[in-house]
């Protein structure tokens, strides 16, 4: 008879590398980690969906991390040594990780089951349960291989400028008052704050889309449009990837507010907005190859504003068909180098 159980995941280092996790079951497993530490629950293998091919290296890898809950199945019984996990449960985290039968919270604390272990470096785990030959099985040479100094971190502050500056990201900073790490806070759901954009985290961050005026850099005025995000998402219609490090993919189906955007954590991204306009700002260096052809159709107008030089080598001819006036102003010399030159028209006037 096939077993079901809500787990707790704890460890995501699989030796093997084929996704598996280490999850810790409710009312099997204890959180006395001197009974069952980390190191010592059985991985679990993770089921993924049809449109991952899981095989070859096609597809994509699960999306779990130290604190997930998740729900599956044992198939081997009652023997609950072979773990099968069939998905996530999003809810709303409560500050303690279980409750006692008097209804009480238990504190979160990374040496005790059901909570993410990890501490700040591997060095600490030595002589605890989830280090190597712990008391309670010595002859277990192993224990836990990452910690927090190596996991991804968020940036608490990014800065990025107009005027060829370039851009600054601020990691977190993590101590031992931030430990357990996962979950981030509790008391709210744990899906995105981006997808309805109510709160005014999101709300910021969306602003920090938009496109500033006349910036001035350097002295001279830099021509940059007016542009603000037109994100007004309403739950459920934004789905949201948000990653560890901070980087953001959504498909906005919102009536009126339709987009699709990619946002690098730095402050790089591309949004395409309802009417299929499409805004990117890159905060710092942009490189593009194209090792053919290229062919560029604008049916409006064009304004390009460098605030730096500008450097423009041909290997071929150069041909420029003007169907009105041609004005060319330069605030200082200009010159024109060739073998030959020719001009064809009537000179009005040249002045010194």
């Amino acid at each position: 008879m096939m077993k079901t159980f809500y787990g707790i995941v704890e460890d995501r280092q699989d030796p093997l590398k084929v996704g598996r996790v280490r999850v810790r079951v409710h009312g099997i497993h204890s959180d006395d980690k001197q009974l069952i530490s980390t190191p010592d629950l059985p991985w679990a293998q993770v089921i993924l969906p049809t449109t991952s091919a899981g095989l070859s290296g096609f597809g994509t890898q699960h999306g779990l991390v130290e604190g997930s809950t998740v729900f599956g199945f044992f198939r081997d019984g009652e023997l609950c040594q072979q773990p099968v996990i069939m998905g996530t449960a999003a809810g709303i985290p409560q500050s303690g990780y279980r409750e006692t039968i008097t209804k009480d919270q238990l504190t979160r604390d990374v040496e005790k089951g059901f909570n993410d272990p990890r501490k700040l470096t591997v060095a600490e785990y030595d002589g605890k349960p989830d280090g190597p030959n712990p008391a309670q099985a010595p002859s277990r040479g192993f224990g836990l291989t990452t910690a927090l100094d190596t996991a991804p971190k968020i940036a608490v502050s990014r800065e990025f400028s107009y005027d060829a500056k370039g851009s600054k990201i601020e990691n977190e900073i993590i101590t031992e008052s931030n430990l357990p790490l996962y979950p981030r806070y509790t008391d709210r759901s744990d899906l995105s704050v981006l997808t309805d954009g109510s709160e005014e985290a999101s709300i910021e961050w969306f602003k920090q889309r938009d496109l500033a005026p006349n910036l001035v850099a350097k002295g001279i005025t830099s021509r940059i449009p007016t542009i603000k995000s037109p994100a007004k998402p309403v739950y459920p219609y934004n789905k949201v990837i948000y990653s560890e490090s901070g980087h953001i993919l959504e498909i906005d189906d919102t009536l009126d507010a339709e987009r699709l955007a990619i946002e690098h954590r730095s402050g790089t991204f591309h949004e395409i907005h309802p009417d299929g306009s499409q805004v990117t700002r890159i905060v710092n260096d942009s490189y593009t190859v194209i090792c053919k052809n290229d062919e560029v159709y604008i049916g409006g107008t064009v304004n390009v504003s460098i605030g730096g030089d500008a450097t423009m080598n041909i290997g071929g001819n150069l041909k420029a068909d003007v169907s009105g006036t041609t004005d060319i102003t330069s605030t200082k010399n200009l010159s024109i180098v060739a073998p030959e030159i020719s001009l064809t028209g009537t000179v009005v006037k040249l002045n010194s």
